[in-house]
């Protein structure tokens, strides 16, 4: 839903601009909410007409599109590389048209804009912002952790490829990581990836008024010390996004269809703290193999399972329905055991849910972040990007989950899940995900650090807002 010509009125105007992963779409869109709850006018602008944004007629924002010939996310196969680097190339001209066009009322008046607030990965809003001399704040939708490691990855390229033999080593400037828990994407298009690491970490973040992350002090408080330390403009870590913007906006919960989807009604079913929850986010493929081999991780364990098979999933399948890639002996023996597969899931709602025992997951930052607030341990396999670094953080420094290492083997899966569940360490883990859990409530509530951040954070925007 476009709207052209029509006078915004209301608090300051902030123009958000999206990445449309939806990794990264989530968080934004959370933030979105959360502004607009504190009293400013927000615009969205699209740079997909296809993304999964739900247009309603009595909807919070105005949104803008700005699309010809964008590439599409929905073409993403295992390396977003390509996707980023075109995204940037093509939508600089047509944003910088959209803002001028926004900026003009159909009286000829000017629309005041703010502040764009934009994803990091989206840096073409640099020079549209420079030119146009709209300020800008930046949001980080990973870690801090992350940005920290993809720092030292920029600093480092000289050692790049890294050795086999060097994978175990600790980095010596950040001994939590391994060398192989660096956040490293798989690309065909080495020199882009540089281009765009230097580009997201130095030309976009750096350079922005102000940084937002959808993190919190009390995960990462040395991390954001020592980019406080390091870096001059302002930080707001206000996470998590999710827990924040619903806080927000309504103090009655509202039951929504996400709150009656068949897995919520299945997960009814089961006895509590007991079912692994399995999803590997919306870009992890995997080989048919690895696939197998999960499926009979998970049926040995004799857990129930709530699996997250989603089309793409598996490399090459074309659509097809993957648990027909199951041998026969492992289809009867999960059709033993209480299993449910789903194509997709409300995460959040599932996370929440008293029968959720574990959760295997892929540890993209989302999905990070929202099983620690519910207070899940984790079966964590990363396989690129930031992942590595959210596990290594999630099995070795918080010590709420425990990690597979490279392989998707059987074996190892089973003994995991076994681990979690069964063992007396899994109760450790769990009492230290509990803890993390209430730690996270204290810092939404009045008075917590992130509801401080929040504030400090829109008083910055108000306070300069006019002129910035």
């Amino acid at each position: 839903m476009e709207n052209k010509g029509i006078r915004r009125t209301g608090g300051p105007h902030l123009v958000l601009v999206p990445c449309p992963l939806q990794g990264h779409m989530n968080p934004m869109l959370h933030l979105a909410k959360l502004l607009h709850s504190k009293g400013f006018t927000i615009t969205i602008i699209n740079t997909q007409i296809s993304s999964h944004h739900h247009h309603h007629p009595n909807d919070l924002f105005f949104y803008e599109s700005i699309d010809g010939g964008l590439p599409d996310a929905s073409s993403i196969d295992g390396d977003v590389v390509p996707f980023l680097l075109e995204l940037n190339l093509k939508c600089r001209e047509p944003f910088r048209d959209c803002l001028a066009r926004m900026m003009v009322r159909v009286d000829g008046s000017r629309d005041h804009v703010s502040c764009i607030i934009h994803d990091s990965a989206m840096y073409f809003s640099v020079s549209v912002a420079d030119e146009l001399e709209i300020p800008r704040i930046v949001l980080r939708t990973s870690s801090a952790a992350t940005f920290y490691g993809f720092s030292l990855l920029f600093k480092r390229k000289g050692c790049l490829p890294i050795q086999e033999d060097q994978m175990e080593e600790a980095l010596e400037e950040f001994p939590t990581l391994r060398v192989k828990d660096m956040p490293i994407f798989k690309t065909s298009y080495q020199e882009a990836k540089e281009e765009i690491f230097a580009t997201t970490i130095h030309n976009s973040t750096m350079t922005a008024s102000a940084i937002i992350w959808n993190s919190l002090t009390c995960l990462e408080q040395l991390m954001f010390k020592n980019i406080q330390e390091n870096h001059l403009v302002p930080i707001f870590p206000i996470g998590p996004l999710h827990k924040h913007s619903k806080a927000s906006l309504t103090t009655k919960p509202i039951l929504t269809k996400e709150d009656h989807h068949p897995c919520i009604v299945w997960l009814d079913t089961q006895t509590p703290k007991s079912v692994i929850y399995v999803s590997l986010g919306s870009l992890v493929a995997i080989s048919e193999n690895e696939f197998i081999e999960m499926g009979w991780g998970l049926a040995n364990s004799d857990q129930p399972i709530l699996w997250v098979v989603r089309p793409g999933l598996v490399h090459g399948s074309n659509g097809s329905n993957l648990v027909d890639l199951f041998p026969k002996e492992l289809n009867e023996l999960m059709s033993k055991r209480a299993c449910k597969f789903t194509d997709w899931a409300p995460q959040e709602q599932v996370l929440a849910h008293p029968s959720i025992g574990g959760f295997l997951t892929h540890n993209g930052w989302n999905s990070t972040i929202e099983s620690i607030c519910e207070g899940v341990p984790m079966i964590c396999w990363p396989c690129f990007g930031d992942q590595r670094v959210n596990a290594r953080f999630v099995s070795h420094f918080w010590r709420v989950g425990v990690q597979l290492e490279d392989k998707l083997e059987r074996e190892d899966i089973e003994s995991a899940i076994r681990r979690l569940m069964v063992d007396k360490e899994g109760k450790k883990i769990r009492g230290r995900a509990i803890q993390f859990k209430e730690k996270i409530g204290f810092s939404l509530r009045q008075g917590g650090s992130s509801c401080v951040f929040l504030d400090n954070l829109v008083d910055f925007i108000k306070t300069k807002s006019n002129p910035f």
